[in-house]
C-alpha cells in the first residue's frame, strides 16, 4: 500500500475558472430573465393554472382570429 507513487493534482488554469464562473453566471442570468418574462405572462392573484386558462380565452382567440384573418386569402395547394 506504501510502495505506491504519489500522484500530485495539478493546478488548474485560470482561463478554465474564469471562463467556468462567467457560464455559472450566465446561466444564473439567463434563468432569471427567463422567470421574468414567465412573470409578465401570467395573471396577478391567480395560480399558473388558472393564468393559463384565462390567456388561453383571451389572447388565444384574438391570435386565432388574426391568423384565420391573414391566412383568409390563402388557397392551398392539393398534394398529388
Amino acid at each position: 500500500m506504501y510502495d505506491q507513487p504519489i500522484v500530485e493534482r495539478k493546478d488548474s488554469s485560470p482561463l478554465a475558472t474564469s471562463l467556468l464562473g462567467v457560464a455559472a453566471f450566465c446561466l444564473i442570468f439567463a434563468s432569471v430573465l427567463l422567470c421574468m418574462s414567465l412573470k409578465e405572462f401570467s395573471v396577478p392573484n391567480s395560480t399558473p393554472t388558472e393564468s393559463a386558462k384565462k390567456w388561453e380565452r383571451g389572447n388565444l382567440d384574438k391570435t386565432q382570429k388574426r391568423a384565420d384573418k391573414l391566412f383568409s386569402g390563402v388557397e392551398l395547394e392539393d398534394e398529388e
